[in-house]
């Protein structure tokens, strides 16, 4: 069986963009994993950005959403997108096409912060996808 891949995506304030990245995040996850969820962390925003987050959950159940009541900030965001996903492997998305792996595994033994990420990211999804 195939583990569970989480993909954070904090955000704050963009309501205009957040489909059109939610839908580009889906299709690139989907083409890696079959069991993955993305978790839409909103961080405080003061546009409609929640409610057209809490309307992607509608139309695709991979989808969450946890919101700040107020901005805490990107490393708060996803702490509280770490607390709040379930997958054995974590990626970050970052913005501008940038990623950042957490390995819960590794997480959980260092008992520290989230570690920066790998630069093969690419290479260890692939690796998480197919179970090697």
């Amino acid at each position: 069986m195939q583990r569970l891949l989480s993909v954070l995506f904090p955000v704050r304030d963009v309501q205009a963009t957040l489909s059109a990245s939610v839908h580009e995040i889906l299709d690139v996850v989907a083409e890696s994993s079959d069991r993955f969820e993305l978790v839409i962390i909103d961080d405080g925003s003061a546009d409609a950005t929640s409610e057209v987050a809490h309307e992607l959950t509608h139309h695709y159940p991979q989808v969450r959403v946890v919101r700040h009541t107020r901005p805490l900030g990107r490393e708060a965001a996803i702490h509280t997108g770490l607390r709040r996903s379930h997958g054995e492997l974590v990626v970050v998305h970052e913005g501008s096409q940038r990623y950042r792996i957490i390995d819960r595994r590794h997480l959980q033994a260092s008992h520290g912060p989230s570690r920066p990420a790998r630069p093969n990211y690419l290479g260890r999804l692939k690796e998480f996808a197919l179970g090697e």
